[in-house]
């Protein structure tokens, strides 16, 4: 397991600086959001992605993932390429697909391209459970999965052991929400504000 900083928890901050912060605090990984101030996309130039990444690994920081807010950043080729040359996963929230068969369609795409696409679910066996099954119908090492595990949601606890078993071995990233600018609604439940401190 890699502790690795999001930048949900740091949406202004550049490249170097997010390295800075992982070297500063020990941090293992970096996971880029789209939008953010890092600027990395599926439109992205080559040679800067390649420059990010040789910035990463200099610093001994591992780009763990790229997360999508949506569909259309996760299931086109650029972002099948984007995966590959930040040698990361692309993930994505699976309510935002909601369509087995675009999956499978995306899943063959990436495999073709040599990336990763990660279906992410929230505390939810029936939900990490169903992914498992579509992810097996699918076949090969495109296609995983990511659980937002969520301190404030309260299925978090009770349910945690079912979700995993769900998943299987499938689950490959795990987004624990709680240092970043949600922390605030979850006072007592888990690392929240104080992460981000000691992060940034």
């Amino acid at each position: 397991m890699r502790l690795t900083l999001s930048t949900a928890a740091a949406q202004d901050l550049t490249i170097p600086e997010l390295l800075e912060a992982c070297r500063l605090r020990g941090l293992a990984g970096l996971e880029l959001v789209a939008g953010h101030a890092h600027g990395i996309g599926p439109g992205t130039d080559l040679r800067e992605i390649a420059e990010a990444r040789a910035a990463a690994a200099e610093a001994g920081v591992v780009i763990a993932a790229y997360r999508a807010a949506s569909r259309n950043q996760a299931m086109g080729e650029g972002a099948a390429r984007l995966s590959v040359a930040l040698s990361a996963p692309v993930v994505v929230p699976a309510s935002e697909v909601m369509d087995d068969d675009a999956i499978a369609t995306a899943a063959t795409l990436y495999a073709r391209v040599g990336g990763v696409l990660r279906l992410e679910h929230p505390s939810d066996a029936e939900s990490a459970a169903a992914l498992r099954r579509l992810a097996e119908r699918v076949g090969g090492n495109a296609l995983g999965l990511a659980w937002e595990a969520d301190p404030a949601d309260p299925r978090f606890a009770a349910d945690a052991k079912d979700v995993l078993q769900g998943a299987g071995p499938f689950l490959r990233h795990v987004r624990l929400l709680g240092g970043g600018p949600e922390a605030a609604g979850q006072e007592g439940q888990g690392i929240g504000a104080m992460m981000a401190r000691l992060t940034l």
